[in-house]
């Protein structure tokens, strides 16, 4: 009973180890969701600057205007690469996450598969003496009769 009581407490804490692992990659996973919409907002605001800055230079512009663009535009730029920089983390956390609740699941399922296994041979051993109190009573039934 220990043993089982042991497997049990093992069991427990696996599952633990799990939803901890679980919470874990639900976070990394959102952070890597935030950096992806950051990225796409970002682009998004780029291309509308782009637009802005060909039409105003189909209408013409002045050279200050047009450096302010272009160093807008620099900055911008920068911007996006840190970004997709910080997205390439993210993406990292999520598969080191990924990995690690995987192999929580696997220690888990080791664990079930053991108690599984220790119950079914407890199951196996009670019914094997089930079966022999019924012989030895069957027996004693029948030596009773020839007597």
């Amino acid at each position: 009973m220990t043993q089982n009581s042991a497997l049990t407490t093992l069991k427990d804490l696996a599952e633990k180890e799990v939803e901890d692992a679980a919470l874990r990659l639900g976070e990394m996973r959102r952070g890597c969701q935030q950096a992806e919409e950051q990225l796409k907002m970002l682009i998004d605001y780029q291309h509308e600057y782009r637009s802005s800055l060909n039409n105003d230079m189909s209408q013409g512009i002045d050279n200050q205007r047009w450096q302010n663009y272009q160093q807008f535009i620099q900055t911008l730029e920068k911007a996006i690469e840190q970004h997709r920089h910080q997205l390439a983390q993210w993406t990292q956390k999520v598969d080191v996450a990924l990995g690690c609740w995987r192999e929580k699941k696997q220690r888990l399922q080791a664990w079930q598969t053991l108690q599984d296994r220790q119950s079914a041979a407890a199951l196996l051993a009670e019914n094997r003496l089930d079966q022999k109190k019924m012989d030895e009573f069957a027996q004693r039934a029948s030596l009773r009769k020839t007597e």
